[in-house]
């Protein structure tokens, strides 16, 4: 985080350096917006089978509920873009008010049989970080009223959380054998900090906008951004507490190990839409909204046992990543 906010002052001084400037004999201008808003979504730990029936055999789903977030927004661009073709630049920064957010849900497919169900737990979820980074660099072209944009966009993203108390329903074993879930199935009580998951996501992308102006100062923009060239690494660990056990009226010692996951590929998309106010020359109110998806990313993973002791050891099954996510915001757009 202190190398992130190191950045961050770095790109303000550099953006901020000259406010207003001349390119090509045109005139540019700097703006800064700070910018408030909510995200609502879930992100998604997968792994899949080496050698059991069902299409996953694990699969966590980590709730992002009504996440606040602040930040801002950092632009280079032409004073009024409606005159003729120019340059844009833009680096933004939303960052994510700690909390708790939701469930974290756990259901594991172990049989080698069947693709019945035989683990599930559900544990309370909290929020630890939640980062998102942007930079975006393009071309804008104006044709009476409507504006449109392309560009490439660098995006990182860090998301944290950790899960605590809840139940769980662990199918009963016959040797090797799982029975389905639904078949007398043990059950713990879990109480304290039970798992933790981290996500860092890093994807490059072009991006595509049309703006129609219909006054001229009200101005509604269309975006989308697509790419499969993404990165993900993630590290998951299970705790290795104590649970009740309901059946056997005795506590249970939970599983102690370490997962790191190196991913890459899958799909990234994300519409969006922004509705831009002009008030005067120097201040602009906006609100905007995005949904952020991406999914099939898929790569290895590594694993050691105890958290934090020896060495890591490749894992057979491949592991997977998703996140989705929906961002509501307003901001107030200041040309410096």
């Amino acid at each position: 985080m202190k190398n992130i906010t190191v950045f961050t002052v770095l790109v303000i001084n550099f953006f901020c350096t000259q406010p207003v400037m001349a390119l090509d004999n045109e005139t540019y201008a700097v703006t800064l917006s700070p910018r408030f808003g909510m995200v609502y979504g879930q992100a998604e730990e997968i792994v899949y089978p080496y050698n059991t029936i069902a299409p996953m055999l694990s699969q966590l789903l980590w709730d992002i509920n009504s996440v606040f977030y602040y930040g801002f927004l950092l632009e280079l661009s032409r004073l009024d873009p409606r005159e003729k073709w120019g340059f844009f630049a833009g680096f933004s920064l939303r960052n994510g008010i700690p909390g708790s957010s939701g469930f974290i849900e756990n259901r594991d497919w172990q049989s080698t049989i069947h693709a019945d169900l035989t683990d599930y737990s559900i544990h309370d979820n909290h929020i630890r970080e939640l980062m998102l980074l942007d930079f975006a660099a393009g071309v804008s072209f104006p044709l009476n009223r409507w504006l449109f944009k392309t560009s490439v966009n660098v995006s990182f993203i860090r998301l944290s959380f950790f899960g605590t108390d809840g139940q769980g329903e662990y199918a009963r074993q016959s040797g090797s054998l799982f029975h389905p879930i639904t078949d007398d199935p043990d059950v713990l009580l879990f109480s304290g900090k039970v798992i933790s998951y981290t996500q860092e996501w890093l994807y490059i992308a072009p991006a595509f906008s049309i703006g129609y102006f219909f006054r001229e100062n009200f101005l509604a923009e269309l975006s989308f951004i697509v790419t499969p060239l993404i990165l993900c690494n993630a590290l998951d660990e299970h705790k290795g507490s104590y649970a009740w056990d309901v059946k056997n009226q005795a506590e249970a010692l939970t599983r102690n190990a370490q997962f790191r996951d190196y991913m890459q590929g899958g799909i990234m998309l994300e519409p969006g839409l922004m509705i831009s106010y002009v008030i005067d020359r120097r201040f602009t109110v906006f609100w905007e909204i995005s949904w952020r998806y991406i999914n099939r990313t898929r790569g290895i993973a590594y694993s050691r046992n105890p958290i934090g002791f020896g060495n890591y050891f490749p894992a057979l099954e491949p592991s997977g990543a998703g996140l989705s996510g929906l961002h509501n915001g307003i901001g107030l757009k200041v040309t410096l």
